[in-house]
């Protein structure tokens, strides 16, 4: 990525944490919800197990609307290694997630904007259910794209699961994944995660150790580290 937009990309997700930190109340009741952001250095983005920028450093931000209804939105940006053209992905999501006799449900949609990318852009639809025992939660989804010249003329499933819990009277958390994608970005590709976490404040340090059943230099195994800031 080139410096110029690592710096802009840093630059509007710190002014956008800053702001939500500073107008918390205020984003509280911003029309009927809240308004959450976070940034976040990893030493490799791994999407699905495979790295988007070519097993270098990102940084990344998230800044979304939750309502008291369920009903949420928000924008997530990330550097990328010239994606075809693009060096920063966007992604604009829009979704609902309820909490029904004991289950979660989340569904919505997401849509992957590449800016400078050549046909670049697509969008997919998501849901999943999950349970939370309070000290675990777990959850299993699916995601879907359907078919477009963008991805090739095909069209991508991904399912997978979510699993973490927290170590009672610690600042501690583990996490575990496990995703199997078919399609235009997986031919039956299998993705797996472990980390660990340790939040403080509102700071969040993390490691974990990730892998594919794909051979290749960005879908090797690697062991990722993760700081962010939550507000």
């Amino acid at each position: 990525m080139h410096i110029r937009n690592i710096l802009k990309l840093t630059g509007l997700m710190i002014v956008a944490t800053l702001g939500s930190a500073q107008n918390a109340q205020a984003q509280t009741d911003l029309w009927g919800g809240e308004v959450n952001a976070n940034v976040a250095v990893v030493s490799d983005y791994r999407f699905r197990g495979v790295s988007k920028t070519d097993n270098d450093f990102a940084v990344q931000g998230n800044l979304d609307w939750v309502s008291d209804s369920g009903l949420y939105t928000g924008l997530w940006a990330s550097n990328v290694s010239d994606f075809k053209g693009a060096d920063l992905e966007t992604n604009l999501y829009l979704g609902i997630n309820k909490e029904i006799n004991g289950f979660i449900y989340d569904a919505g949609f997401t849509a992957y904007v590449y800016p400078g990318g050549t046909n670049a852009n697509y969008i997919e639809t998501y849901g999943s259910v999950g349970v939370d025992f309070g000290l675990l939660t777990s959850s299993v989804g699916m995601a879907y794209i359907f078919s477009s010249d963008n991805i090739g003329n095909q069209d991508n499933i991904y399912f997978y699961n979510n699993t973490r819990a927290k170590i009672p009277n610690t600042p501690f958390s583990i996490e575990a994944h496990l995703g199997y994608e078919d399609g235009a970005f997986g031919n039956k590709k299998w993705d797996w995660k472990l980390g660990a976490s340790v939040s403080f404040d509102q700071f969040e340090v993390g490691i974990s150790y990730v892998d594919t059943n794909i051979i290749g230099k960005r879908s090797d195994s690697g062991v990722i580290f993760k700081v962010g800031a939550y507000f």
